[in-house]
């Protein structure tokens, strides 16, 4: 499972960088920094990428007491990555087709990543 999640979370991160390239590209955001920022469309900002890095890495720690928590917190990330959108104005943006297949399977990566931090999380709380 540790595998699994460490994998998700780096697929996320190349899909954040792409997503940047797509949106500076794509004339959302005026620069690469910007697209990796608050206003964001097609990328998690900055700080959330560095978080999920942090969490990942001690989610698959032996210690549960930091994996616990941290696969918890890798739960709540995923949910808030797809909840977010409909609050701060990213699924009512004017995207293109290809914008907008991007940004879907974005929040779906990050759901599935949610998910195998659930998965984790279960299995640590077996122990």
């Amino acid at each position: 499972m540790s595998v699994r999640l460490f994998v998700g979370v780096g697929l996320l991160l190349v899909m954040d960088l792409v997503g940047a390239f797509l949106s500076v590209s794509g004339g959302l955001n005026a620069t690469f920094l910007d697209a990796l920022g608050s206003q964001a469309r097609l990328s998690a900002p900055i700080p959330m990428m560095v978080a999920q890095v942090v969490l990942v890495v001690l989610a698959t720690r032996r210690h549960r007491g930091l994996a616990v928590p941290a696969a918890a917190l890798l739960v709540v990330a995923g949910v808030l990555a797809f909840l977010s959108g409909f609050y701060d104005g990213g699924y009512a943006a004017d995207l293109t087709a290809g914008q907008r297949v991007f940004q879907i399977a974005l929040v779906s990566a990050h759901l599935g990543v949610g998910i195998l931090a659930l998965l984790r999380l279960t299995q640590l709380l077996r122990r």
